[in-house]
């Protein structure tokens, strides 16, 4: 919420010289400005990428645990015609991360602030993106915008470059995903032209089948509804409510999914995000699937299905909002751009991106 600081007091509550002692002199001013500036900052996009661009390869979050997975991203990376420099600091660990938060934060200013990089791509990434947030540099970034796109844990610094920077990103596979020709489409169409992604499919049907099956798509309240496309994994966004980084849903179309978190998890921070009122103004909301969601089955009491908390906790607030689009931790992974104009018509189960995201 933008008026986050001034009704929490929180500059007043923690003492200049505890912030500067742990943060950086820019961080502390990005805070500051938040008691001021409710007005988001007007989108800029990145250029479409081509073959021969420059891209550079970071980890922002996780440390990558076989060593020969780096260079697997960087010759997928250039199996698509894309020239390939590497962070300074991807071959670090200090614990599960890779590197200290600043090391890894430097790696991705320093690609924004590059002339010969136009894409910035994660490696992984599993926990650690929140750490460095302290640490961009976000007014480099909204002068030298460039294509960057993740998902999972990256959902933090998408969402953070969008709101401190302006910048289009993409919620997208990372570079080392397994890339079908479903899953190409959709990623090289959203990075490599300016034109909208359009009508969003799911994935073909299996050789043999008539129906329907595993990619269904469930109505969980019926409308239409148009508004810029924001979300990410549900965990994440969570994690960012009563900080600064926590994105206004008004007017907008929130796409969610998640991996590996059990139904009562997900009801959980459903209801966290229902009861902060953060849901009362999107113009609607899409989930996508959540792999390995299923109750484990232990004790003796039964769960809640996942689309009976996803009735109660979203249907219920009345926005068009459907469940089961292809994205997510799943192979068939659609990319979809953030900041974007999107339309979303529950009753035809569809969502429609209607602005291309680069230019």
């Amino acid at each position: 919420m933008s008026d986050f600081f001034t009704r929490r007091n929180f500059l007043a509550g923690v003492s200049a010289s505890a912030l500067a002692a742990i943060y950086p002199p820019e961080f502390i001013s990005l805070l500051e400005s938040q008691t001021k500036n409710t007005k988001p900052l007007p989108l800029i996009k990145p250029k479409a990428l081509k073959p021969g661009d420059t891209i550079g390869l970071v980890m922002p979050a996780t440390a990558i645990d076989t060593p020969e997975l780096i260079n697997i991203s960087k010759e997928i990376a250039e199996s698509f015609g894309f020239n390939v420099v590497m962070g300074k600091n991807v071959n670090k660990v200090y614990g599960y991360l890779a590197g200290s938060d600043k090391e890894r934060a430097d790696d991705i200013n320093e690609m924004f602030g590059r002339s010969d990089v136009q894409g910035v791509f994660p490696m992984q990434g599993g926990w650690g993106s929140m750490r460095i947030l302290p640490y961009l540099d976000f007014e480099l970034i909204r002068k030298n915008p460039k294509v960057f796109i993740g998902f999972s844990d990256i959902t933090t610094l998408l969402l953070a470059f969008y709101k401190f920077s302006g910048l289009v990103t993409f919620h997208g596979p990372i570079i080392r995903s397994t890339f079908n020709e479903y899953v190409s489409d959709y990623y090289f169409r959203a990075l490599t032209s300016s034109n909208p992604l359009g009508l969003l499919k799911q994935p073909p049907l299996p050789s043999g089948e008539k129906v329907e099956k595993e990619n269904r798509i469930i109505i969980l309240h019926g409308g239409k509804a148009s508004g810029e496309l924001v979300g990410g994994n549900l965990s994440l966004l969570v994690t960012t409510l009563g900080t600064p980084f926590e994105i206004d849903f008004t007017g907008k179309i929130l796409f969610l999914e998640d991996v590996r978190e059990e139904p009562y998890r997900i009801d959980r921070m459903l209801t966290h995000l229902f009861l902060s009122g953060a849901l009362n103004n999107a113009a609607g909301i899409v989930v996508g699937k959540m792999r390995d969601c299923e109750a484990k089955g232990d004790g003796n009491l039964g769960s809640l299905s996942l689309e009976e908390i996803f009735r109660t906790r979203l249907g219920s607030l009345g926005k068009p909002a459907i469940y089961g689009l292809s994205f997510g931790h799943i192979r068939d992974h659609i990319t979809l751009p953030i900041g974007v104009k999107a339309t979303l018509d529950a009753d035809a189960k569809t969502l429609t991106i209607d602005e291309g995201a680069v230019r």
